[in-house]
């Protein structure tokens, strides 16, 4: 098609164009609207219940059984289970969001089929149900009333028969769940004295309700075949009961003298509750809850219409005072939302047209880009109804971006026929055709790139694929529709409707004008000069492309910038086995609290429950739900500083913990806003390991900065009662164990026995114990069995009791049992330096056999992490791609692309600029970025190629080309930015994903319009420049390198003849010096008593090392360790031993030969192992090394010790320092307070400054408690370290006059080796690992051992002397056959042997690393109090001027006030640097190995080594 064709038929074009409105206005009628589509992942939610069961129980019986089945579902993501102490089992399946909901349903309800044989008959009677999960809650409706008669087991009862029902059948709502409901129930609630009494057990009780309280057939009279009958009866009877009455008139037992035993008589009916384990309430009264969930893919508004006209309708059936309401309804959030998104794309188009109207300069022609922009935008509605889209925020958002980019298509069109018409005087349709062959192949190669950019990342998989898809498809249909429009309607329109312009323009247009004159001249001049420049030009593009990566990784990242969605959740923990009463009073004392907030509408509560745990007495789960947003634009207002507020207030509750969670980010995903980490029990970790592990992070993780709000769901020590039933006991009076388990479970437990009618419904008949017989331990013996021969034997005759802990609620991440925990960024921080964080901790506190997975929110956003980069990537490459087959060059291209990091990286400064985080809306803002930055870059390019190829000189062509385009860049450009304007600004609810995706848009397009346009001409040259260079093949020249030859000489050295590796120290490549130029002399050279000068810090530390429990452990290590050296150095040596031997025999065989036999015989025995291969000199090398090892133990705990001792006093200086500060500030204090009560007494000052005396008085009276507190603490601390009982602790210098040399000389790298105590052990520990193998080496060799025996041996011991015995011998064992095991061993001591040679580098560079922090702590240390001081003594002089004008009357006495606060802050901030500056000293002496050279060390050790070689002399 020619591209004259529109212009020539307008008729054709407009009809075109509206066509595309139409389709695009039916679009927008039918166009679902949602805050989010359906990203997120399907989820199937099995229940069932085991009434009685503690949590093991469930866990093991119910739990398992299903999960084993469950396991290895097509497209499960991971499964999650909840087992509780009321026998209740939730199992969460969460599929992959690409999973099909049904058919996911569908395959887990078959799998829970397969395991229903596994499982006890009663869980399967209870019913097990399986339903799909909505992703999140639409609105809640409460019933409500004032009236008494209408509690709450009325209202939810009353909410089931006549509203929920309704309600399902409204299209489109999925389901709906009565919170804290309390259902009707039969309640048998039995005395079991009296059943007792009768000589009756629970099961009689059950037998008899299933048998009495039954739906049966009863048939019918007249049934064919039959002959003579003229009527049909069909014949009724009782079947299931349904009145209180009916149920006390059961028969329990016909006695044979006539008498009978009734429900009545061992039983109390009544019709009540089903279940109390939870309450619900809005405000602090009761109600019932009714929460409202939508199916996928509805219209939420129109749902939430649908259901409030509904109540309408149903409200005028309600009795009097009973009253509905809708506290929480999710539309308005999404309806504020969508609006704040439509307010933002009107702004954002009346920007756009402003700017066209100033850049065109006419009416006529502003008015084809104002018409183009609806067109392309309004068409885009009926592509996503086509595509299944809906309008949500994030298609919305992508509208908004694609403004500024479907008005660049008709601005450049319009701008070009003007151009044309105006240098070539041609009349509009000629001007038209003319650049429309020039600008048609642009238009589609820009159209084209744009689609490059945003298709490819459309087709990512996961939720982050989801995003992108909503933003991409969105954006690229109305950028192919602006092109349609560009090369049809406006075209069309500009032959039609412009005209040439004669008259003078206005002056503001011909001031913009002259400034775009001016500004296109210096354009060229800057061209020119980068061209003559290029070298700097490369090196400033270098700088740029580093910072890109820098910025990259120092922006915080996170996955979705967390939203005002108008609630918050609060969690109370009551401590473990707190009853309901006591929840409800404290959740009664939190809702009055919030209640009377001014930002709060309606607290919403469910006591007895919580999302982690499930139902649990001790836990109560609050909605908060705010005022509407127009209500709340006040300072502190928003959720977040109520959410702080609520904090500080529940923080004074001691009875409780307190979480306050934001809700999900995407709803549906996650329980909670925030992180959500498992922490499994692998391998053979067991369940007191997991609890271990869990305290142990929840201890770590409660430090890090970058984390607060961390609380774990595990429950793992509640108190229970164990009962320890006697088998053997039971079995020998005949009682089967099911009927003992039977009875508690049913008195205790609340046992399900069948069903009965009412309001044509079927509810549930349950019998339990009364409550006065389950209170307490005692009432155990009031619940009775039979025994065989008819006895009734009470519980407590079976077994005992005690009082013991055990799990309230089980929970297991794909099988395993886990810890799950909650926690949040802490502010300045985002989610994705948590998590970091958060597994950080778990690296390197955990044990091996304890993982981490993450689950909801933090699950996607760790898959999504690291996705940037794939993204950027694929972008870059069809933007390549697709360039190429445009220019038919592989080289062109490069220059277009060149110049996308400029603006990348004006996008990553916005963000850095402004605190916003590395998120998936940021990303999908640089993807739209690459593609408007690439699409400038085509219109230089593709005007400045065409003018190449007529034969121009690549400069010219590039200067001109830039020119000429310079004028519809700037406008499509500032277009483009102002319409981001509104996004940057953005209030109200939904701002955060505004702010996120504007931000880095608008800065980087700045970035692109600033430098962008300068970088595009300068890479066109040089990538033409490249070109015309003849690359030829250099060929190397010269001789060949000669190979150089490794000869290798192996000797075996038979010395000693011990064979085998010798040790020899590992490569460290250590560095020459440290932070600073080492010298041969060190600080550790130094002794203790010489660097602290403070004699009564000598004498603790001289303390210490006497008394210190840990220094006695280690002393008597050394001991055992030498001992066991010197059994090892004897093996050396032969073994000498005396045997006296003396015997008499008698014999008599046959009764006639009787003989005696005597043997009498003093032997001296020898036995020798000749170490022939080594064996026994490895061994004791192996135990010599263990030996120092210990030595250099005790060398390092010194080290440690002497620091510590120090650290401590110098840490009770502070304090001491400390207090002193406060006392003389509170007497200064006290002296204010005085006089500023003078002064108001007289009338020279007002009320405020005296009561603010006062105030300041009372702060400071405050400090002094808790400093002694602190004094008191410490001194029990350094007591400890003595080695003794909590005791006072004497002083010495001053902590302001404490002296520690000021620059200590740090040695050079290769001495740290020797000097540091734990370097060497761990060097020791390889030696020792090195002698193992040869130990295992040389064990694969024969062994030779010497024996003989010199001495005398006789019958007679008179002959004794006369007879000498002399014995010798010699042995030679060989291994031959062990199944390996002896080369397995040579194996294993090999791969011992490797890990210490990692382990000790390790240590080596752990080392290094103390030093060079203590170094750098050290010097900055210096500046910091020097700083202080300064600070100090700034304040001293500023409250002495305040004092003084206060005195005159010039200030007044809040300036004093904050004065001797300023004065009271340096002061302790100065005792603080003192303080850590000598730390730091105290820790640089340490990692460089100072501390452990003192004489008792050394004389402990010339003891040891005395009479070790004494030994050795007299061996």
């Amino acid at each position: 098609m020619k591209t004259g064709f529109f212009i020539d038929r307008p008729v054709f074009s407009i009809v075109l164009s509206v066509l595309i409105v139409i389709i695009g206005l039916i679009g927008l009628m039918f166009l679902p609207i949602e805050q989010y589509p359906q990203i997120t992942p399907p989820v199937v939610k099995i229940n069932a219940s085991y009434s009685g069961a503690n949590a093991l129980t469930v866990s093991q019986a119910v739990a398992t059984p299903i999960e084993q089945e469950l396991n290895g579902t097509p497209g499960m993501i991971y499964m999650q289970s909840s087992c509780t102490n009321s026998g209740s089992l939730t199992i969460t399946v969460t599929f992959d969001v690409s999973a099909d909901p049904d058919m996911s349903a569908v395959e887990i309800q078959n799998r829970v089929k397969l395991a229903e044989s596994r499982l006890p008959a009663e869980v399967v009677q209870n019913g097990i149900s399986v339903e799909k999960q909505a992703p999140s809650q639409l609105m809640t409706l409460t019933l409500m009333s004032d009236d008494p008669k209408f509690d709450e087991i009325y209202l939810s009862n009353f909410a089931t028969i006549n509203v929920q029902d309704v309600l399902r059948r409204i299209p489109g709502v999925g389901r709906i769940s009565n919170v804290g409901s309390r259902y009707y129930g039969m309640q048998i609630w039995v005395y079991p004295d009296r059943l007792a009494n009768f000589g009756l057990t629970i099961k009689d009780l059950q037998n008899a309700l299933k048998d009495q309280n039954r739906e049966s057939a009863a048939g019918e009279l007249g049934k064919q075949p039959v002959i003579d009958v003229d009527i049909t009866l069909p014949i009724t009877a009782s079947g299931r009961l349904s009145t209180v009455d009916e149920f006390e008139d059961i028969v329990i037992r016909a006695n044979p003298d006539g008498s009978i035993i009734r429900m009545r008589d061992v039983a109390r009916v009544s019709l009540e509750a089903s279940s109390y384990s939870t309450e619900s309430g809005i405000n602090g009264k009761n109600a019932a809850i009714l929460g409202i969930y939508m199916l996928p893919g509805a219209n939420a508004l129109e749902v939430a219409e649908n259901v409030k006209t509904t109540m309408k309708e149903i409200s005028k059936n309600f009795p009097d005072g009973l009253e509905y309401n809708f506290p929480f309804d999710m539309t308005e959030y999404i309806s504020q939302s969508i609006h704040e998104v439509y307010k933002t794309l009107f702004e954002a188009l009346f920007l756009v047209v402003l700017v066209v109207f100033f850049s065109l300069q006419n009416w006529r022609a502003a008015l084809i880009p104002i018409i183009a922009v609806p067109i392309s935008l309004v068409g885009t509605f009926g592509f996503m109804l086509i595509m299944g889209f809906s309008l949500n925020t994030l298609t919305l958002l992508g509208l908004v971006l694609a403004i500024g980019i479907v008005v660049d298509d008709a601005i450049v069109v319009v701008e070009n026929v003007e151009r044309i018409m105006k240098e070539e005087g041609l009349p509009p349709k000629e001007a038209t055709h003319k650049a429309m062959h020039e600008l048609t192949g642009a238009l589609v190669a820009t159209t084209m790139v744009l689609a490059a950019v945003f298709v490819p990342v459309s087709f990512l998989g996961g939720i982050t694929g989801q995003l992108y898809r909503q933003f991409s498809v969105t954006i690229a249909v109305s950028v192919l529709l602006s092109m349609v429009v560009a090369l049809t309607l406006s075209p069309a329109m500009c032959a039609m409707i412009l005209r040439p312009e004669h008259k003078k323009k206005a002056k503001v247009f011909r001031l913009i004008n002259y400034w775009l004159a001016v500004g296109n001249r210096k354009y060229a001049r800057i061209l020119r000069r980068f061209f003559r420049n290029p070298r700097r030009v490369l090196t400033g593009f270098g700088i740029a492309i580093v910072l890109i990566f820098v910025f990259n990784s120092l922006l915080p990242t996170s996955f979705i910038p967390e939203e005002d969605q108008g609630y918050f959740t609060v969690e109370l923990e009551l401590p473990e086995g707190a009853t309901l009463e006591r929840t409800r009073k404290v959740t009664d004392r939190a809702i009055a609290y919030l209640d009377k907030h001014p930002a709060v509408a309606y607290v919403q509560n469910v006591t007895g429950s919580s999302p982690r745990v499930g139902t649990d007495q001790s836990r109560s789960t609050l909605t908060v739900i705010l005022k509407p947003w127009e209500e709340r634009k006040g300072k502190g207002m928003d959720v977040a500083s109520v959410m702080q507020d609520t904090r500080e207030e529940f923080y004074k509750y001691p009875e409780a913990k307190v979480y306050v969670n934001r809700p999900p980010a995407i709803p549906g995903l996650g329980e909670s806003g925030g992180l959500e980490m498992q922490l499994e029990a692998k391998g053979d970790a067991s369940w007191d390991d997991l609890i271990a592990a869990t305290d142990t992070f929840l201890h770590y993780a409660s430090k890090a900065p970058q984390i607060q709000g961390v609380s774990s769901a595990l429950q793992s020590e509640i108190p229970q009662l164990y009962i320890d039933i006697d088998r053997d006991r039971a079995q020998f009076l005949g009682i089967p164990m099911a009927d003992i388990f039977n009875t508690m479970k049913a008195y205790l437990g609340s046992v399900y026995v069948n069903d009965f009618n009412m309001f044509n419904r079927i509810y549930r008949v349950y019998i339990q114990a009364d409550a006065s017989y389950r209170e307490s331990q005692e009432n155990l013996g009031m619940f009775y069995v039979r025994a065989q021969n008819g006895a009734m034997v009470p519980l407590t005759a079976l077994g005992t009791t005690k009082y013991t802990t055990g799990p309230g609620t089980i929970k297991r991440f794909n099988m395993f049992s886990t810890a799950s925990i909650n926690a949040v960024a802490a502010p300045g921080y985002s989610t994705g330096e948590a998590m970091a964080a958060m597994e950080e901790i778990a690296q390197a506190h955990l044990p091996e056999n304890i993982g981490i997975e993450w689950s909801g929110l933090s699950y996607q956003e760790k898959k999504a992490g690291g996705q940037t980069g794939i993204v950027l990537g694929l972008v870059f490459l069809f933007v390549f791609l697709f360039l190429a087959a445009q220019y038919e060059s592989w080289i062109v291209p490069i220059a277009v692309l060149l110049s996308l990091p400029i603006a990348a990286l004006g996008a990553y400064v916005g963000i850095w600029a402004c605190g916003l985080e590395n998120d998936i809306y940021f990303q999908i803002g640089l993807v739209t970025l690459i593609g408007l930055a690439a699409k400038n870059a085509i219109l230089i390019v593709e005007f400045a190629k065409v003018q190449v190829d007529a034969g121009c000189d690549v400069i010219k062509a590039a200067v001109h080309a830039s020119q000429m385009r310079f004028r519809p860049i700037l406008m499509t450009s500032l277009a483009f930015v102002l319409g981001m304007l509104p996004m940057v600004l953005a209030t109200g609810p939904g701002s955060a994903s505004r702010h996120s995706i504007g931000t880095g848009v608008f800065f980087g397009m700045l970035f692109a319009i600033t430098f962008g346009i300068v970088i595009v001409p300068f890479f066109f040259v040089l990538i033409y420049k490249l070109k015309q260079i003849n690359f030829k093949q250099i060929l190397l020249k010269g001789k060949s390198f000669i190979p150089i030859v490794v000869i290798a000489f192996v000797a075996l050295s038979a010395t000693s003849c011990k064979i085998g590796k010798k040790y020899t120290r590992p490569e460290l490549n250590l560095p020459e010096t440290f932070e600073v130029v080492g010298d041969s002399s060190s600080v550790a050279d130094i002794g203790w008593g010489t660097l602290y000068q403070d004699t009564v810090l000598q004498s603790l530390i001289d303390k210490a090392l006497h008394n210190n429990k840990d220094m006695c452990i280690a002393a008597a290590k050394i001991k055992e360790l030498m001992a066991a050296k010197r059994i090892s150095n004897a093996r050396l040596y032969p073994s000498a031993t005396l045997s006296l031997h003396a015997e008499q025999e008698g014999e008599n065989y046959g009764g006639n030969n009787r003989n005696v036999d005597n043997e009498f015989d003093p032997k001296l025995g020898f036995s020798w192992e000749l170490d022939f291969w080594g064996n026994i000199r490895w061994a004791k090398e192996a135990d010599l090394a263990a030996y120092l090892q210990s030595v250099e133990a005790q060398k390092a705990l010194q080290m440690t010790l002497v620091s510590e001792v120090a650290s401590a006093y110098f840490e009770l200086c502070a304090l001491d320092r400390e207090l002193n500060i406060v006392e003389k500030t509170l007497e200064a204090r006290r002296e204010g307070v005085r006089l500023a009560k003078l002064r108001f007494e007289g009338g020279l000052t007002s009320e405020t400054a005296y009561n603010q005396a006062l105030v300041e008085l009372a702060k400071t009276e405050t400090k002094i408690p808790t400093l002694e507190e602190q004094i008191k603490i410490k001194e029990s601390d350094l007591a400890l370290l003595l080695g003794e009982y909590p005791t006072g602790i004497p002083r010495g210098i001053p902590l302001n006059e404490q002296s520690l040399p000021e620059i200590l000389p740090v040695g050079l790298p290769s001495t740290l080796l020797e000097r540091r105590p734990d370097v060497r052990q761990a060097e020791l520990k390889l030696r020792e690992m090195n002698a193992k193998v040869g130990v295992a080496f040389t064990n694969m060799f024969p062994k030779i051992s010497l024996t003989a025996k010199l001495g005398f041996e006789s019958d007679q011991l008179s002959n004794l002397l006369k007879s000498p015995y002399w014995f010798f011998a010699g042995d030679l064992l060989q291994p031959i056959f062990g199944m390996g095991s002896n080369i397995a061993k040579h194996k294993v001591a090999k791969a011992q042997y490797e890990q210490q040679i990692y382990s000790y580098q390790k240590t080596v560079l752990t080392a290094f690393k103390e030093v060079n922090d203590a170094i750098i702590s050290a010097r900055k240390s210096k500046e910091i109090t020097a700083s202080w001081r300064t600070l100090e003594a700034s304040a001293n002089k500023y409250l002495e001027l305040a004092q003084l004008q206060y005195i005159n009357g010039v200030t007044s006495y809040m300036d004093v006030l904050d004065a001797q606060r300023g004065l009271l802050d340096a002061q302790i901030g100065l005792n603080n640097a003192v303080l850590s500056e000598l730390e730091t000293i105290v820790n640089l002496y340490k990692a460089l190995g100072g501390g452990y050279t003192n004489e008792v060390l050394q004389l402990e050790q010339e003891k040891l080594l005395k009479s070790d070689k004494k030994t050795e002399t007299e061996k």
